[in-house]
């Protein structure tokens, strides 16, 4: 069914209307048949009374008293049997019956009449509502073939009633996960383009190095030479291993191409672990950890991403703390998230960098780590916006960095 609602109740109305109509003209044509029979009776009559007065006017008051004031019994049964002599009682005269057959055809001629402008009036309004439905196809047609060539077009109704509005709902549905579709696919595009673009640059400069002492190796050098620039190349290569191994975490979290588990995370442990890989260098340096919280705290997530995430948080505060500084890490729960706060007691970042340090291979103005790559904060942050979480960094130039990390909480699951 294409029609809605209102168009129904417009059809019925409509009907109802001509059905209105329909008795209005058959009423009409009663009324006329019986005004024709009516005519042909007098008129019959008149000749009656013509023919009989032409011959008899002596007898015109009776005849009108008859025929004006009514009949008797006694009239009927004498008139009977003078009309019997003549045999018109079952044989009717030819007069009669070419007076009824005259009173036929005009009926029959009204009736004719009044089915041609039936037969009018229902096709005016079919064709109406088949025009009707062939805007809505015709328009719907126009919308997808705009869509298809990537223009803009409204379509018109676009919340009527009916299966057509449904129709019209659903394309409209469609049209748009296709357009999503289609963004999506260019922004894995550049994405992709944009990642190969990053690893190519970052590569670039530990391949030199390997071309440039490899074609050392083949010159006559010392041993000790020969043993330093291998030791050179191992570097390197381990450098490169780290950097693409790296960069395909990085790359597989921003595509949203990982399934994180959602489980609940002790962040007691998630930080007790996260810390294992800076023990060494905490020690070196002689860095104060200090961690405050509640042991019984946690959150949906994933624990083996989360470690990944807040390895990075730490090893870039560790970096940038000189010997005897502080790291203070603090968690709290309430009943909206769960917040972490690692702080440190390093050279601080500047206002100017500050917007941009969760950025792909950025470098702070300052920073004095020259191996630095700048890919840890921002796979620090795609891991935790990744698992419904945020977050953001407060720093003043000497002061420290105090980075703030949430895990919101979700009720409906």
């Amino acid at each position: 069914m294409f029609l809605s609602n209102a168009e129904i109740k417009n059809f019925i109305r409509n009907y109802i209307l001509l059905f209105i109509i329909a008795i209005i003209f058959s009423l009409g044509i009663s009324y006329k048949s019986v005004n024709i029979i009516k005519d042909k009776i007098i008129e019959n009559n008149q000749v009656i009374v013509g023919s009989i007065l032409s011959k008899h006017p002596d007898l015109e008051k009776e005849i009108i008293t008859v025929i004006t004031q009514g009949k008797s019994k006694n009239n009927i049964t004498l008139g009977k049997e003078v009309l019997n002599k003549y045999n018109y009682n079952e044989n009717i005269s030819l007069r009669n019956e070419l007076i009824i057959n005259e009173s036929i055809n005009d009926i029959f001629s009204l009736n004719i009449l009044f089915i041609v402008l039936v037969f009018i009036f229902t096709l005016i309004l079919v064709m109406y509502y088949f025009k009707h439905i062939y805007n809505d196809i015709k328009d719907m047609t126009d919308y997808v073939y705009y869509s298809s060539e990537g223009r803009d077009y409204e379509m018109k109704n676009k919340n009527q009633e009916g299966q057509i509005g449904l129709l019209k709902t659903e394309l409209l549905k469609m049209t748009n996960i296709l357009k999503e579709k289609v963004e999506l696919l260019n922004k894995e595009k550049i994405f992709l383009n944009d990642t190969i673009s990053d690893i190519s640059h970052q590569l670039k400069t530990p391949m030199t190095s390997l071309i440039i002492l490899n074609d050392l190796m083949y010159e006559d050098l010392p041993k000790e030479t020969k043993i330093e620039f291998l030791d050179k190349i191992k570097t390197q290569l381990s450098r490169m291993e780290w950097l693409i191994k790296s960069m395909l975490r990085l790359s597989k979290v921003e595509a949203k191409v990982i399934d994180f588990k959602y489980e609940n995370v002790n962040i007691n442990e998630l930080v007790k672990r996260a810390l294992g890989p800076s023990l060494i260098p905490l020690e070196l340096k002689n860095i104060d950890v200090s961690i405050k919280g509640n042991n019984s705290i946690f959150y949906k997530g994933d624990m083996e991403w989360s470690v990944e995430a807040l390895v990075n948080i730490i090893k870039n505060c560790v970096e940038h703390t000189p010997q005897n500084g502080k790291l203070e890490i603090s968690y709290e729960d309430n009943f909206i998230y769960s917040e972490i706060i690692i702080k440190d007691s390093g050279e601080g970042i500047e206002k100017k960098d500050l917007p941009h340090i969760f950025k792909r291979f950025y470098k702070g103005r300052n920073s004095s780590k020259e191996d630095s790559v700048g890919i840890g904060l921002a796979m620090a942050k795609s891991i935790i916006e990744s698992q419904n979480g945020d977050i953001s960094v407060k720093s003043e130039k000497n002061k420290g960095c105090e980075f703030h990390i949430i895990f919101h909480k979700n009720y409906s699951d």
